[in-house]
């Protein structure tokens, strides 16, 4: 998403928590094509770090056009698991900090009366998982917060949510789980980069679209 929105002519803040490598990798590849990046670290999880990264904002760039919420934390754990700690972990990325980076990026959006907020949620926010359970909540509140924001931002400020589906498995998932999930989708296959991408651009390219979620998931959400 970074380097597409670059094509695109954005300026771009690549933030990033501990992997500052790949970071610098992508700042890169997007100026060795010609367009503008910088890279920011800043904790999510602390007040100071949001702060101090959307003043950095402000005073290199005087104003933000685009957020995207994309940073997430997931556990495989049943909810009668999960320890006091871990919630907060979780509920601390997955839920207020786009809650937090939206207030601040919206007073940012203000000094020109327009800006777009897209939190990334999840197709399966809504299946009530039971061994994703403090993630599946978390994203499930996300979709909430997403129509919130819309509402207290309109009508300058428009605020919408992608939910991917099956587009890359984690690390350390095993393959016949992947296809296993696969077969629970409508469309039995799993999605494309390209497909988050359309769905980004499709919101950029539609003002009159705000609180809105766009299911990209291959019919995931419908299936068993």
């Amino acid at each position: 998403m970074s380097i597409h929105l670059a094509k695109r002519k954005y300026f771009v803040w690549v933030h990033y928590f501990r992997d500052h490598q790949n970071a610098v990798e992508t700042a890169n590849e997007i100026i060795l094509e010609g367009g503008q990046a910088e890279i920011l670290q800043a904790d999510l999880t602390q007040e100071e770090a949001v702060l101090r990264m959307f003043d950095i904002c402000a005073k290199q760039r005087d104003s933000l056009d685009l957020l995207i919420n994309n940073a997430a934390i997931i556990q495989s754990k049943k909810i009668t698991e999960t320890k006091f700690s871990e919630w907060d972990d979780i509920f601390g990325i997955n839920l207020r900090a786009p809650w937090f980076c939206s207030i601040c990026a919206a007073e940012l959006m203000k000094l020109k009366n327009e800006g777009l907020i897209i939190n990334i949620a999840d197709s399966g926010a809504t299946k009530n998982w039971t061994k994703n359970a403090a993630y599946g909540i978390s994203k499930n509140a996300l979709l909430n917060l997403t129509q919130v924001l819309a509402k207290s931002l309109a009508p300058d400020i428009r605020v919408n949510s992608i939910s991917p589906g099956l587009i890359l498995p984690s690390d350390d998932m095993k393959p016949e789980q992947w296809n296993f999930l696969m077969k629970k989708s409508l469309l039995r296959r799993e999605g494309k980069l390209d497909d988050l991408i359309r769905a980004l651009d499709f919101i950029v390219d539609s003002p009159y679209l705000t609180g809105a979620d766009i299911v990209v998931d291959g019919g995931y959400r419908l299936g068993s």
